[in-house]
């Protein structure tokens, strides 16, 4: 198959995709509406040269538009597949083409159908795709509540590789010396990282010894570096910056508790790879992570923006090796089970190939 995909150059979780299905032996091109970092697939840079930032502001987005239509004219692909419903969604919808696929991931149209602008664009770019696939059961809810018919909604998460995120060589926790924390989220006010800071301030009142890494960049961090040394965190808590995900496996082993304190998400991909490398998760006890852990059986869920609350679990964690123990198996099986990539983009590639026969690619 001949496959386009257009998203944000630097989108977080475009890269599972186009490595997938080039891997898979598909012919893979990938549209990108800003700068994209290297990529093993062919890149077309829509951006319009320089940067892209919120100091730019979004001007560009027409025009990256108007040449993405140009170009799937031009390649004429089997399939076209955009990432993110507010970027490379509504991209899709200006190319015209069938048959299209759009993923939400969360942010997008959580917030979308907030919006008296965002709202019916949604319902107009999910109404012309053949297929919305939305990586969690809220995200099916809101996609439904625009008006959308379940039987269009494939549910799955582009998952994590578990070949490679696996616990061989991880030591577990036994309940004594510093406690190895980690979070890997973005340094962005949705993922609150100062309810994790508060969290520590706590535990470190408390006599608690931890060991603290923060990997992630984001426009908080100098903010964040701040509010560790106020609290006097410093020598407690690393700013591990941006970890490539081919690293990622072996930082997470080097850990024992993940910790995320995120006020909304999809499906935490974060969240999986921890899951599946063993680490125990404490994280915020939103609907998304509710789907993946069992309060007290898998993890524990503090409430949202409570620094008491999740200094309280952390603390509890570290005194119950045992349940961290049993929860990495039953963590490890439900990621395998429902969060593993090969299976999850395998039975994407199935809707790519019928959506194919169906409707065979011509742009309006």
């Amino acid at each position: 198959m001949r496959i386009c995909t257009i998203a944000i150059g630097d989108f977080d979780h475009v890269g599972a995709y186009l490595d997938y299905f080039h891997k898979a032996g598909h012919e893979v091109h990938f549209l990108a509406l800003s700068p994209s970092p290297p990529r093993l697939v062919p890149t077309y840079d829509l951006g319009l040269g320089g940067t892209y930032s919120a100091r730019e502001g979004k001007w560009k987005y027409p025009l990256s538009m108007i040449m993405a239509r140009r170009l799937v004219r031009r390649l004429k692909p089997d399939v076209v597949h955009t990432q993110y419903a507010t970027s490379g969604g509504l991209a899709g919808f200006v190319c015209g083409f069938h048959p299209t696929v759009v993923t939400a991931h969360g942010t997008d149209l959580r917030e979308g159908v907030k919006s008296p602008l965002w709202r019916p664009l949604l319902k107009a770019v999910f109404t012309h795709a053949a297929c919305v696939n939305t990586v969690s059961a809220d995200l099916t809810d809101m996609a439904v509540g625009l008006g959308i018919e379940r039987n269009k909604i494939a549910e799955l998460t582009p998952g994590v590789d578990t070949n490679r995120f696996h616990a061989t060589g991880k030591t577990l926790y036994r309940g004594v010396g510093a406690v190895r924390l980690i979070c890997t989220r973005r340094l962005e006010s949705l993922f609150d990282h100062r309810t994790i800071i508060g969290a520590l301030a706590i535990l470190r009142a408390k006599g608690v010894e931890f060991k603290m890494t923060i990997a992630g960049e984001g426009s908080l961090r100098s903010e964040l570096e701040g509010l560790v040394a106020r609290r006097g965190l410093g020598d407690r808590v690393t700013f591990h910056g941006r970890v490539a995900n081919d690293a990622m496996p072996a930082l997470l082993r080097e850990h024992d508790i993940y910790l995320s304190a995120s006020h909304a998400d999809g499906a935490s991909l974060s969240l999986l790879e921890a899951m599946s490398v063993g680490l125990f998760p404490v994280v915020s006890r939103i609907r998304a992570n509710e789907a993946w852990l069992d309060h007290g059986v898998g993890g524990f869920l503090h409430k949202v923006s409570d620094q008491e609350d999740l200094a309280a679990l952390i603390l509890e964690a570290t005194r119950r090796p045992a349940l961290a123990a049993s929860a990495a198996g039953i963590n490890r099986q439900k990621v395998v089970a429902g969060g593993d990539r090969t299976t999850n983009l395998k039975r994407l590639e199935g809707i790519y190939e019928s959506l194919r026969v169906r409707s065979p690619g011509m742009a309006n």
